[in-house]
Formats: C-alpha cells, sequence, structure tokens
C-alpha cells in the first residue's frame, strides 16, 4: 500500500475517508503517526515564531 501524501490535515482526511476499508495495522499506525508528527512539527514552528515576534 503506498504512504498518503498531504500535509497533516490531509492524511488525516484521508484515513478518515477510508475508514470503512481493512488496512493492515503496520500501515495504518505508519500513517497515523506521520499526521501527528507533521502536526507536533508545524506547532513546534509556530511556539518558535511567538518567541520571536516582538509585542509592540
Amino acid at each position: 500500500m503506498d504512504d498518503l501524501t498531504g500535509t497533516a490535515t490531509e492524511r488525516i482526511a484521508q484515513l478518515r475517508a477510508a475508514g470503512g476499508d481493512r488496512r493492515d495495522a503496520a500501515w495504518l499506525e505508519r500513517q497515523l503517526e506521520s499526521a501527528l508528527q507533521g502536526w507536533q512539527a508545524t506547532e513546534d514552528a509556530l511556539a518558535t515564531l511567538r518567541e520571536a515576534h516582538e509585542d509592540f
């Protein structure tokens, strides 16, 4: 099976759309972990930007 593509949110939407399909548990775990890591990376980048932002 091919891995999902796109942003973390797009990959979760693809997983949700395929919900009724029987998928290999290892594949599902890999896709979910990848999406969650994508979200975490986004949160980390936003936190860095917030810290660098000066209030005027």
